[in-house]
């Protein structure tokens, strides 16, 4: 099992199960995106989920482990996850479980599959139920996913799931953060990152509108997230060029904090102070060190 660390994983493409090439891209890739996620929950419908489950497993067995990216499934319920890990071959095909709608309420039956299975098994809980709308509910959900044993190499965020909650739909020319889950979002960051927490940003699924796009991963590196889910294979290049571009912008100033000792200095403009921006300086490193390989 591989070390799965969230600057592995950039722009996660979100593939249904039911998708015609699912071997070919369960061996190969697609559009060099680093992390894949297959589906077998909302982009799969009803009646298909046994077809679906079944033919994932099989594809997962079947499939070489590939070395340039990782693959992660996202199971509908705790039952299908099961049916997954007891599949042959599969906990050794995959490099860790993205759970939908994870809350306090779902978490001990997750737990318990997850326990029987593989506790070494890295988990991507997804934050996307209407408990994340308090901070009481964000904090029961935090304290329920501490107490999985897996690790969690980030959080995600289910946008459309959270906007459905309250009846709503992203309109043409919006980011996420010109909807009112920009408050879900700054409390989860506040409360999450702390935490230990890293989050992964939320997907935009206006994919037919790039300059959309361009203005939200903006807004995602400069709150701190450096991982994104896609669902349309043109989004990868967009977001993985934005966080390589930002990235680059960004390491001079974290190498001056670990070559300089003085306590205060300023840097193109700026005010860096160690005691203070140390731990945004290993963040950079780490990211960057990833996109360069």
């Amino acid at each position: 099992m591989r070390d799965v660390r969230y600057e592995h994983l950039g722009a996660s493409l979100y593939v249904p199960a039911t998708h015609k090439d699912l071997a070919g891209i369960l061996a190969h890739g697609r559009d060099n995106a680093r992390s894949l996620i297959f589906c077998t929950e909302d982009a799969v419908s009803p009646e298909t989920v046994t077809w679906a489950v079944s033919r994932l497993a099989k594809a997962l067995r079947d499939s070489p482990a590939p070395e340039h990216f990782l693959r992660f499934v996202r199971p509908r319920n705790p039952f299908v996850l099961n049916q997954l890990l007891s599949a042959p071959g599969v906990i050794d095909a995959i490099d860790g479980i993205v759970i939908p709608k994870f809350d306090a309420t779902s978490a001990g039956d997750w737990q318990k599959v997850l326990e029987q299975h593989n506790p070494a098994l890295p988990v991507m809980p997804t934050i996307e139920t209407a408990d994340i709308f308090t901070e009481a509910g964000t904090l029961s959900t935090l304290g329920a996913i501490q107490q999985l044993q897996n690790p969690v190499p980030c959080l995600r965020i289910g946008a459309n799931d959270l906007l459905g909650t309250i009846g709503l739909k992203r309109q043409p020319g919006q980011t996420i953060y010109d909807t009112p889950l920009r408050g879900v979002m700054e409390r989860l960051i506040t409360l999450a990152r702390p935490a230990g927490f890293e989050i992964s940003a939320p997907v935009c699924d206006l994919f037919g509108e790039p300059e959309t796009l361009s203005r939200e991963v903006a807004q995602d590196i400069a709150w701190g997230l450096w991982a994104k889910t896609c669902i349309h294979p043109q989004q990868i290049e967009i977001v993985e060029t934005l966080l390589s571009k930002s990235l680059r912008e960004q390491h001079p100033q974290a190498s001056a904090l670990k070559e300089r000792s003085e306590a205060v200095f300023q840097a193109n403009g700026q005010m860096l102070e160690q005691t203070c921006h140390q731990h945004w300086a290993k963040r950079v490193f780490a990211l960057h060190a990833a996109i360069a390989q």
